[in-house]
């Protein structure tokens, strides 16, 4: 840059204007060459901290996409499960937009606790107002007829209360224009965990599963216990119980993948990352997608690399992923304790933990009420079980809890 910037003032002194302009034209044009590009012509960016959207963006999950598209010929039901920031939502949104079928796509993330069937239907009804426009206007032919439906102007508008839209009406159409269509239409729910008080979910799953043959439900969940425990496909009580579904499983970075990830993301912001640094990003951060990402946008914004940054990373990180379990810890502080001794001792088995419990209460604790806190942790995937010993899954969190421990 500094013998750019010399020729710069060199030109502009010189009274060389038109000169100057044609040299800046022409670093600008070699400056883009060097960088990547995908096959539309747009910048390939791993460190972007957003969900991906495009398949270029997207790194690897070749075996995943492969599983999804050949998933599409046959499953009525495909449950992507991943740890927090493994990339379901940016695996999610590439899947579908490759599927080159028509889908919706509603994002469950920032509802409120617990949130209500209007907050559900509201998040319905948008999704169905970004469709394809290339399928939209016959789809809103079709759906206007579905009791709670009406299409004002440009938009679909779906009745929010309870004894509003027919929701099972609304997919029966959709199943009757996709036939039509020779389409399969696909209905993505992004972290389904969070509306799991609405106990007509499973219903209206398992009216689409057995009715709606050319409607494919796409599901995704971070706390996977929750998610299945929502869904009850092995619950005897719940209307999926038995329901075929295909899984596709997020896994973390394993160590090779981590390193070419920033390796090649570092290549396309054109910075170099010494080796060093690169290791210890690399124990660090311990192959979560989130993390690495979040690393390499740090770089990039600041155009240096440095060891001190990957611990930024960790602090900022650390805060976050404590920030989401205390949302559990409210809910009994007896999760605190478990979390706040596993960050302090990495590891522990049923006994210690159960003992650290009664201590911190001063009085014996029956062994279900112990069982019922480690599962929890486990089934909102904060906790892994691994020959009889306990742990934090994720490294900042427990990094963070260690900073800041958690009420108690």
């Amino acid at each position: 840059m500094q013998p750019f910037m010399r020729a710069c003032i060199s030109y502009v002194a010189n009274g060389l204007v038109g000169s100057f302009k044609s040299f800046v034209v022409s670093v600008a044009k070699s400056y883009l060459v060097a960088l990547p590009l995908s096959s539309k012509g747009a910048l390939t960016v791993y460190f972007d901290p957003q969900p991906k959207t495009k398949r270029e963006d997207l790194f690897d999950r070749e075996a995943e996409l492969r599983q999804f598209s050949g998933a599409l010929s046959y499953a009525s039901l495909i449950v992507v499960t991943g740890l927090r920031r493994s990339g379901k939502t940016s695996f999610m949104n590439v899947a579908l937009a490759e599927s080159r079928h028509p889908y919706i796509n509603l994002d469950l993330r920032g509802l409120p606790y617990n949130p209500s069937h209007m907050d559900i239907v509201r998040r319905l009804e948008a999704a169905f107002n970004r469709v394809d426009r290339k399928w939209f206007t016959s789809i809103c032919d079709v759906l206007k007829h579905v009791k709670g439906v009406s299409i004002v102007g440009n938009a679909l508008s779906l009745d929010w209360s309870r004894t509003g839209v027919d929701l099972a009406g609304v997919f029966d159409k959709i199943n009757d224009w996709a036939s039509k269509q020779k389409e399969r239409f696909l209905v993505g729910f992004d972290e389904i965990q969070l509306i799991r008080g609405d106990k007509g979910i499973p219903r209206l799953f398992a009216h689409i599963a057995d009715t709606d043959q050319n409607v494919i439900l796409v599901i995704t969940g971070s706390e996977v216990g929750l998610l299945f425990d929502f869904l009850g496909f092995e619950d005897t009580e719940s209307p999926l119980y038995g329901r075929h579904y295909t899984e596709i499983n997020m896994q973390n970075f394993d160590s090779v993948n981590s390193e070419t990830f920033l390796r090649k993301g570092f290549q396309q912001i054109g910075l170099k990352i010494d080796a060093g640094v690169l290791d210890y990003a690399l124990q660090k951060l311990d192959g979560v997608v989130g993390w690495l990402t979040l690393f390499g946008a740090r770089c990039r914004d600041r155009n240096k690399c440095t060891q001190d940054m990957v611990d930024e990373v960790m602090v900022e990180g650390g805060k976050l992923a404590r920030a989401e379990a205390l949302k559990l810890v409210r809910r009994s502080k007896r999760y605190g304790v478990v979390l706040n001794f596993l960050a302090k001792v990495g590891t522990a088995n049923w006994t210690q933990i159960k003992a650290t419990l009664e201590a911190k209460e001063n009085r014996l604790l029956p062994s279900p009420t112990v069982a019922g806190t480690l599962n929890t942790l486990i089934k909102t995937s904060l906790l892994s079980k691994t020959d009889r010993q306990y742990s934090i899954i994720d490294p900042l969190l427990a990094s963070g809890v260690q900073r800041d421990p958690l009420p108690e």
